[in-house]
């Protein structure tokens, strides 16, 4: 009898290869009907800022609301087939991305005037500038002893 050692290596190897290339975790965001963009938040003196990264929008696919000291931005995909091939037509063959409706929520500090909120669309970011109330931009100057 010969005792031949088993090389378990390329088993496991080629079983992380196939789980992790294997689409499974595309397939897992694809069954989420919203997606939440990436955002950048900056305060400067007289406001904040909002950058949310939302490329394939028009700027009037968004809709930016507050309610109860809530800031909801959103965007919503519709299907339009005018003119289009359905995606049953179209031979993909690899599709690594597709437009989603997008949403995002902020909480709102008390120090916010939501009234003066304003907003821009440019080059796939949206630009949200978020003023804040004139109480809260008073600065003071302390004298170190």
């Amino acid at each position: 009898m010969l005792v031949v050692k088993k090389d378990f290596q390329p088993v496991i190897s080629d079983f992380m290869n196939h789980f992790f290339n294997n689409d499974y975790f595309n397939h897992l965001e694809e069954d989420f009907k919203v997606a939440h963009p990436k955002a950048n938040i900056v305060e400067l003196d007289k406001e904040f800022s909002i950058e949310l990264v939302a490329p394939g929008f028009d700027k009037n696919d968004f809709s930016i609301e507050v309610e109860d000291d809530r800031l909801r931005i959103s965007a919503k995909v519709e299907n339009q087939t005018e003119d289009k091939k359905t995606e049953e037509e179209i031979n993909y063959l690899r599709r690594e991305y597709q437009l989603q409706s997008v949403e995002r929520n902020f909480k709102l500090s008390h120090k916010i005037d939501s009234s003066k909120i304003s907003a821009s669309y440019q080059n796939g970011i949206l630009k949200v500038q978020v003023p804040k109330k004139e109480e809260a931009i008073i600065k003071r100057s302390i004298a170190i002893q």
